[in-house]
This record gives structure tokens, C-alpha cells and sequence, in this order.
């Protein structure tokens, strides 16, 4: 039996205090969730309102393992799908920020560089070029505020967001043909982004610089 009232992904997942630690992959796909989430969350050109509850939102707004096209023949959706992501390694030699001397602590820092495709599918092409054509420019028009949004769309100081969007492009309508099925459109919008991160590698022996033995004086005759 199945259940009612199946909710989607929170829009500030993200921003869950009990998650200490968001990974970069997560970073590059659910961020970009999460901004079409807030897009939709109230008024929008395009009129549609995102509900986290499936059975009253306008728009389907999930991941792919969370969508099929079915869903489609009720309202339009926004699927995303995130591409390999890298290292950069452009943050100085072996990526070393800092060093603690006496503890020999030393705190690194690099740019994980990746993508996502955000996916709006419709019955109706017009409406595809829409939603993708309203992410597009958002993206591009938001891509400063984006690198620090945090609760209620508001500027944070945690820089969850993105370090920085390098590029974002719209596809070209495409149709998916079903015998089951009406015809549906798909447009895709791919975003470009880095991740800023940060670590620290601390020895077990704390001590070590106490261990040596210092010599001072001129050489002996």
C-alpha cells in the first residue's frame, strides 16, 4: 500500500545544522536543486510554485533516481544530473595554505570543479524553453549572490554556495517519443561550478618539535 503526502527534498537541505560537513559533489548537484527550489518557492514569471509536498507542488523539482516521465503528464519537471567532478590543483604547490610549526598542523585548500544538468521536461516544448530559459538567466544574473545564499535566500557567512560559476548554457529542445505516451520536450541547462574546500592534517605526536636538541655557539677549534 502506498503511502500519501510523499514530500520531495527539502529546498535547504543543505543548511541542515546537524549535517557538520556538506561534500563537494553534494555541494554541486544538490546546491543547484536547491536554487531551483527557492526560484519556484513563491512568485515566478512563469507562475508555477514548488511544494516540497509531490501532491501539491506545480513543478517536480528531484534528482533523477527520484523522477520518472510519467510525473511529467501531471506538470512540468526540473531534473538534475551531476557530471565527474576534479580537482583543480591550482592553489599553490601541493595545495598547502598554512603551517603550524609547533604542531606541525598544516591546513590545505584546493577547488573541486564539476557540473550539473538541470533537465526541464514538459508536454509542451514552449513551456520547456521557458523554465530552462528562466534557469539560464537566473543563473547568470544570481552567480555572485549564489556563492554565499544561505537561509531564505539571504546572504551568509558559512559559504555553502558555489566559489564560483564558470559558465551556464542552455541546450536545444529535444523531443522523447513513447508509444505509451504523449510526446514530451526536454531542455536541457548545464551549469559549471567551483567548490572551495578547505582541510587540516594534524600529526598524533604533538610534541614534535619539543624532541629536538638545539645547538647554538661558534665552531671549536
Amino acid at each position: 500500500m502506498s503511502e500519501s503526502g510523499t514530500t520531495q527534498d527539502n529546498a535547504r537541505s543543505l543548511h541542515d545544522p546537524e549535517q557538520r560537513y556538506v561534500r563537494p559533489h553534494n555541494v554541486i548537484k544538490n546546491f543547484a536543486l536547491e536554487i531551483c527550489q527557492l526560484l519556484f518557492y513563491e512568485g515566478n514569471p512563469l507562475r508555477y510554485c514548488w511544494l516540497p509536498d509531490q501532491e501539491k507542488t506545480e513543478i517536480t523539482i528531484v534528482d533523477k533516481y527520484a523522477f520518472n516521465l510519467d510525473q511529467v503528464g501531471v506538470r512540468p519537471a526540473i531534473v538534475a544530473n551531476r557530471g565527474p567532478i576534479g580537482w583543480a590543483n591550482s592553489s599553490g604547490f601541493r595545495q598547502m595554505q598554512s603551517m603550524n610549526m609547533r604542531t606541525d598542523e598544516r591546513t590545505y585548500t584546493d577547488l573541486a570543479v564539476g557540473g550539473v544538468v538541470l533537465s526541464c521536461f514538459s508536454q509542451q516544448g514552449l513551456e520547456a524553453e521557458d523554465i530552462a530559459g528562466y534557469i539560464w538567466e537566473s543563473f547568470k544574473a544570481l552567480r555572485d549572490v549564489l556563492r554565499k545564499l544561505g537561509k531564505q535566500g539571504s546572504i551568509a557567512p558559512h559559504h555553502l554556495g558555489y566559489f564560483r560559476i564558470d559558465a551556464t548554457n542552455m541546450g536545444e529542445e529535444a523531443l522523447i517519443k513513447s508509444d505509451s505516451r504523449p510526446d514530451i520536450s526536454v531542455v536541457p541547462v548545464q551549469i559549471s561550478a567551483q567548490v572551495q574546500r578547505r582541510w587540516s592534517v594534524k600529526p598524533t605526536n604533538t610534541r614534535k618539535l619539543q624532541q629536538l636538541i638545539i645547538r647554538t655557539g661558534t665552531s671549536g677549534t
